[in-house]
């Protein structure tokens, strides 16, 4: 699976009628879209920043859609009186507890590795380091993103509050030490959204 991750940063005063959009008009033509497997709108209403997250069968597919949907984005960053940026990964590995409900915490954390080591980061991914993660509490669901030309990424996770995130982050901190030790994969900050929708088929 293809994901497209498309950022709308402005002014966080116009965050509910921009949320409005995205989460209906443009969720709405991303699903009609051939190939969509679902969309997933998180949002920073602090910040001023909404992420549309389509996902794909294909990679193909995923680049098939974007001219389509460029007047989405338009409106979306019109509703927000900001800008837009594009992201696109294959997912990896990923899994999912259940389906997140509205209000539900998402982390993004964002890495680099060379992308000469991006197969040893997938496989430290799905031998070490998912199976710690897929029993902590109140985890609803887990992704990781990588660009395998560019070594650029993310992991996605998903969580039924915010004591519930903060909780497993120590953990979360030795695993992204191995990872740096034994792949060499650099770790940016860590950014918070609030889930609003979720139509992702990770199943």
């Amino acid at each position: 699976m293809f994901a497209r991750y498309t950022t709308v940063s402005g002014d966080p005063s116009k965050m509910e009628s921009a949320i409005d959009y995205v989460d209906g008009q443009a969720r709405a033509a991303v699903e009609g879209t051939d190939g969509n497997r679902g969309f997933a709108v998180i949002a920073d209403a602090e910040g001023g920043r909404i992420i549309g997250a389509s996902y794909w069968d294909s990679a193909e597919s995923m680049r098939a859609s974007e001219a389509g949907l460029a007047g989405t984005r338009d409106d979306a960053a019109a509703a927000l009186a900001g800008e837009v940026s594009m992201e696109s990964f294959e997912m990896t590995h990923g899994f999912r507890h259940s389906i997140p409900a509205r209000g539900a915490i998402v982390r993004l954390s964002r890495l680099e590795v060379d992308p000469a080591r991006v197969d040893e980061a997938i496989s430290l991914m799905r031998e070490e380091t998912a199976p710690r993660v897929k029993g902590a509490e109140g985890l609803l669901s887990f992704q990781q993103l990588l660009d395998r030309n560019t070594g650029s990424g993310m992991i996605v996770t998903t969580w039924e509050s915010q004591a519930a995130a903060e909780a497993f982050w120590p953990t979360a901190e030795q695993l992204r030490a191995r990872a740096s030790d034994r792949v060499g994969v650099r770790f940016g900050a860590m950014e918070t959204y609030t889930m609003i929708r979720s139509t992702v088929q990770l199943d």
